[in-house]
């Protein structure tokens, strides 16, 4: 099966799943059609590969194919975003895991905002205001058939003489001990240097377009775990950026 035939198989199988009777209230007849405009029109484009016209996307996040091009949008922009700070600043990757949860949207919504709590109180210490000016958060949820992980991966842009301050191991494991103090157990932690291009292009790209985020993969799992994510996902920013980045960057908070 090639690509094409892949992307018709997604099609298929979401709009299978979006029919039911269960999800009538998350995905309406108007969301429903809009997925089936574009795979009708992607469909005609397969099955007629001279016509000249430029496809028609529906561009929503609940279709599978045009949230994988939307996540590859994402990448460009937040990449460059990235690249144009790293000659000022140091910059970090740091995962800090949350509680495996039930997949119910009210108890990762829970989980998340736990989380983004913590996080703000993490990054108030004051060993973490002592080198970090600036952060890109992203929210990330891992599922399984039976449970699911809210996470945050934070990219941390850091003064460039960090290592005056402190060591490597000295900082994740301060850091380490600090968010398993808040979340109440031994939560892994996960810090490593972006030390050049090529590793802040990689790690923007897993953080936005990384297979495992794609819609596409959660149809293979289990309806429910589909419907799950889509509610929990309405209504939120899983890609944020600091606002004095933000200001440096002369952008809005919500851009």
């Amino acid at each position: 099966m090639n690509r094409e035939e892949e992307y018709i198989e997604y099609y298929k199988k979401s709009i299978e799943i979006y029919e039911r009777e269960d999800f009538k209230d998350i995905i309406s007849k108007k969301k429903l059609l809009n997925v089936k405009n574009c795979y009708n029109e992607y469909l005609y484009w397969y099955e007629h590969p001279e016509w000249p016209h430029k496809i028609f996307r529906c561009k929503k996040s609940f279709c599978p194919i045009c949230n994988m091009k939307n996540k590859r949008m994402l990448y460009y922009k937040h990449k460059d975003r990235a690249l144009k700070l790293e000659k000022k600043y140091n910059l970090f990757i740091l995962v800090l895991n949350g509680n495996n949860v039930e997949i119910k949207t009210d108890k990762i919504n829970e989980e998340i905002k736990d989380n983004n709590e913590k996080l703000k109180i993490l990054l108030s210490r004051p060993f973490i205001e002592k080198v970090v000016r600036g952060y890109f958060k992203v929210i990330e949820i891992n599922y399984t058939y039976y449970d699911s992980l809210p996470h945050i991966h934070i990219i941390l842009f850091t003064i460039k003489g960090i290592y005056k301050h402190f060591k490597m191991s000295e900082f994740k494991n301060m850091i380490t001990q600090e968010w398993r103090n808040l979340k109440g157990f031994n939560a892994n932690v996960y810090l490593k240097s972006l030390g050049t291009k090529e590793k802040i292009e990689k790690e923007v790209s897993y953080l936005t377009r990384h297979n495992k985020k794609q819609l596409y993969n959660l149809l293979n799992l289990d309806s429910n775990v589909v419907k799950v994510h889509l509610e929990v996902i309405q209504n939120k920013r899983f890609f944020v950026w600091s606002k004095n980045i933000l200001k440096e960057l002369k952008l809005n908070s919500y851009t």
